[in-house]
């Protein structure tokens, strides 16, 4: 019945879940795996996903400078902490590289 008059939408929901999220500093990977447990069919998770843009790296980038500062991380192990901060987020590894590399200053 709520589906019918369109106040239930799959596509709806998840479009304002994911530009939420991503507003929370959370990455595409993690995104995609909620709305998967939620039930959302994976075309409308990808349609989501592809909403929010294309720019994946740069908030990776703005998540670690939020939460380490502007500076790169030095050594291996500083790195690796960083790497495995933007992995829980659901970051993309070649996001979490462009992070981790990039110096802002």
């Amino acid at each position: 019945m709520l589906a019918e008059c369109a106040a239930v939408s799959d596509e709806r929901y998840a479009h304002e879940r994911a530009r939420s999220r991503v507003a929370q500093g959370v990455g595409p990977l993690r995104i995609a795996q909620e709305l998967k447990e939620k039930g959302v069919a994976p075309e409308t998770v990808a349609a989501a996903l592809q909403a929010q843009g294309d720019n994946w790296a740069e908030r990776a980038l703005a998540v670690r400078v939020k939460r380490f500062g502007t500076e790169a991380p030095g050594d291996r192990l500083e790195r690796a902490r960083q790497a495995r901060f933007l992995q829980s987020r659901g970051f993309r590894y070649e996001d979490i590289a462009f992070a981790i590399d990039t110096r802002t200053t």
